[in-house]
C-alpha cells in the first residue's frame, strides 16, 4: 500500500514538472512530455493491479467471508430451532381469524345490533380487526418480536398521514360518506335537495351520493359536499305542506272567498284535516286583494305535486263559481261610442269540478328499483339492497313489484 501512494506522489510530482517544461519550451518537450506521461500511467495502472490482488489474496478478505459465513450459518439454525414457535404464531393467528369469521356470520350480542345496517357492519368489522390483530400481537410475543409492531404501527402513521395529504379530497369525501351512514340524515328513495340539486335518492356509496331527478336523471354529488352543505330531506316528515297565491277583485269580499276555498280543500280527497287547511290575505296590491293558500298532504298516501295542481284548479273553479272574479294584474283602457250599444254575452255556466288522481306517483321508484336491482355499487344506507332503512316508498314499490325488475 505504502509503494502504491509513493508510486501515486511520483507520478504528480512528474506530472507538474512536464506541464511546467512545456510552458517554458512548448515545441521540445511535447513528445518527450508525451511519452513519460503514458509511461508512468502504464506502471500505476500494472502497480493499481499488483496491490488489488495482493488485496484479494490477503488475510483480511478471507476473515470478512468467514465471518459472514458464520453469521449466516448461525441465523439458518436459529431459523430452524425455532420453526416450532413460528408455526405455534401462526397457529394463533389462524384461531384468530377464524374466530373473528364466526363473529362476522354471529352478528355479535344482542346490545350491539342496530337498525343501521352500516353501523352493524362496521361493528362487526371492528370487532373482526380487533381479534386478529390481538392475535398477531400474541404471536409476535411468542416469537418474542414485539418490538416489531412499534416499527409497524410508526410506519403506518407516516404512511397514513402522507396518503391524507396527497390524497386530501378522497380521503374528505370517504369520511364524510362513513360519518353519513352512520348518522343517515336520509334513507332510500328520500327526496332531498342540496344546494341547487333535488332528486330521490338511489344510493349512498363511499365516495358520492346518487340521486335521481324527476326527469330521470342521475346527479352524483361527493359526499363532503351533501356533509359541509344544508340539506333538505322532503321524506323525513311524512307531511308536507303546499301552498299557492291568487288575487280577487278589489270589490269582492275576502271572507267569503276564504270561506268558499276553505270548504273545497276539506272536500279534496288527500287533504288532510289534521292540519287543517288555511287562507290568509297577504297584500291588498292595485288592483287586486292577493291571498295564499294552504294545505298540508301525508306523502305516502298522495302525491305531494298532484294534490297541489287540483287545489289549485278546484279553488279556482269554485271562487269564480261563486261570483268572485279573478282579475290580471293589469289595466285594461276600453273607449267606444256613445251611440255603440255593449255587446251583451250569454252566460256561461263553469263546467263540473271532478277532482282527478291525487294518489302518489311510483313511476320514479320503479325506475329507481330497477336501477338498484342492476348496479353493483355498495350501498351504505343498505347492505342487503333491502334493510330496516328502507322508506316507505321503496317498501310501496317492492309490495307493488315484488318480482325483481327487468
Amino acid at each position: 500500500m505504502q509503494q502504491y501512494l509513493r508510486t501515486n506522489v511520483i507520478s504528480v510530482t512528474v506530472a507538474v514538472a512536464i506541464a511546467l517544461l512545456t510552458a517554458v519550451y512548448p515545441t521540445e518537450l511535447l513528445a518527450l512530455s508525451s511519452t513519460t506521461v503514458q509511461t508512468v500511467r502504464d506502471s500505476a495502472t500494472r502497480n493499481d493491479v499488483q496491490v488489488i490482488g495482493q488485496a484479494f489474496e490477503g488475510e483480511e478478505l478471507q476473515q470478512l467471508l468467514q465471518e459472514t459465513w458464520t453469521k449466516l450459518r448461525s441465523q439458518t439454525f436459529g431459523l430452524i430451532a425455532q420453526l416450532p414457535l413460528i408455526l405455534v404464531g401462526l397457529s394463533i393467528v389462524g384461531i384468530a381469524s377464524v374466530l373473528a369469521w364466526l363473529l362476522s356470520r354471529w352478528g355479535g350480542p344482542s346490545f350491539l345490533t342496530s337498525r343501521n345496517p352500516f353501523l352493524q357492519n362496521l361493528i362487526r368489522r371492528f370487532l373482526q380487526i380487533v381479534i386478529v390483530l390481538l392475535g398477531c400481537v400474541l404471536a409476535l410475543d411468542v416469537l418474542n418480536a414485539t418490538a416489531l409492531v412499534g416499527a409497524v404501527v410508526g410506519t403506518a402513521g407516516l404512511a397514513g398521514l402522507a396518503i391524507g395529504f396527497a390524497f386530501k379530497d378522497i380521503v374528505e369525501n370517504y369520511l364524510a360518506g362513513t360519518i353519513l351512514a352512520l348518522r343517515q340524515p336520509f334513507a332510500k328513495n328520500d327526496i332531498i335537495r342540496v344546494e341547487s340539486f333535488e332528486g330521490k335518492v338511489v344510493r349512498l356509496t363511499p365516495r358520492e351520493t346518487i340521486l335521481m331527478t324527476a326527469e330521470g336523471n342521475h346527479v352524483r354529488l361527493p359526499n363532503s359536499l351533501i356533509f359541509r352543505s344544508p340539506m333538505i330531506n322532503f321524506t323525513r316528515n311524512p307531511l308536507r305542506r303546499f301552498e299557492f297565491d291568487a288575487g280577487i277583485g278589489t270589490e269582492d269580499d275576502p271572507a267569503l272567498a276564504r270561506t268558499v276555498a276553505l270548504n273545497t280543500l276539506r272536500d279534496m280527497k288527500g287533504i288532510l284535516i289534521d292540519p287543517p287547511p288555511e287562507v290568509l290575505v297577504t297584500e291588498l296590491a292595485a288592483s287586486s286583494v292577493n291571498m295564499r293558500f294552504f294545505a298540508w298532504v301525508d306523502q305516502r298516501e298522495t302525491d305531494f305535486l298532484r294534490a297541489r295542481s287540483e287545489a289549485i284548479r278546484l279553488v279556482k273553479h269554485a271562487i269564480e263559481k261563486a261570483g268572485i272574479s279573478l282579475p290580471s294584474p293589469g289595466y285594461v283602457v276600453q273607449m267606444q261610442a256613445d251611440d255603440d250599444a255593449p255587446v251583451q254575452r250569454a252566460p256561461v255556466a263553469p263546467p263540473a269540478a271532478v277532482q282527478n288522481d291525487v294518489s302518489v306517483d311510483r313511476s320514479l321508484d320503479e325506475q329507481i328499483a330497477s336501477e338498484r336491482y342492476k348496479s353493483d355499487e355498495p350501498d351504505l344506507l343498505d347492505t342487503k339492497r333491502t334493510g330496516p332503512t328502507s322508506s316507505d316508498s321503496d317498501r310501496a314499490a317492492q309490495t307493488a313489484n315484488p318480482q325483481p325488475p327487468l
